[in-house]
């Protein structure tokens, strides 16, 4: 065996962490690809769960770094923009699950995109640990049902067995 398949575990959870915090900060870099290809480097379900959740920290902890760049890059809106953006902030302050909720929603589904929701996320200044819990869990949530569906899709092909 060459290349990644060779590799044991802590090397392909570096591998995989390395590539989901790529992911989470440039969106040209496919995280649902990445967490794709993980069952066919996992040498057992303890395996597999082990790189899901090192793909859901990857991706948390580039995330973290787009909510720091939001926070702070909303200080230069001028005008009409930072007025809009106020508005919502005090808007989302007032309805604190609404925000978070959101989130959950973009973190899980993609839409609205979760890149977007992350940055608003930020410049909105929703509590962090709130931002933080909702977003994991949301990718965790997406990433298991990735690894889990083409199993689901090849048992349904084999006619249930």
């Amino acid at each position: 065996m060459t290349g990644l398949a060779s590799m044991g575990l802590a090397q392909i959870s570096l591998w995989c962490f390395g590539l989901t915090v790529a992911s989470a900060v440039f969106p040209w870099v496919n995280a649902e690809l990445i967490v794709l290809s993980l069952p066919a480097l996992a040498r057992s379900k303890s395996a597999l769960l082990v790189l899901v959740l090192v793909a859901t920290a990857g991706q948390m902890t580039g995330k973290c770094v787009l909510y720091c760049a939001g926070r702070k890059g909303n200080r230069v809106l001028p005008g009409r923009a930072g007025q809009t953006l106020s508005k919502w902030r005090q808007h989302l302050e007032a309805r604190p699950s609404m925000a978070a909720v959101l989130v959950l929603v973009s973190s899980i589904t993609g839409l609205p995109p979760f890149y977007v929701m992350t940055l608003l996320a930020g410049a909105l200044k929703m509590n962090f640990l709130l931002y933080l819990t909702m977003g994991t869990a949301g990718r965790l949530l997406r990433f298991g049902f990735l690894v889990t569906l083409p199993q689901v899709v090849l048992s349904l092909f084999r006619g249930g067995a």
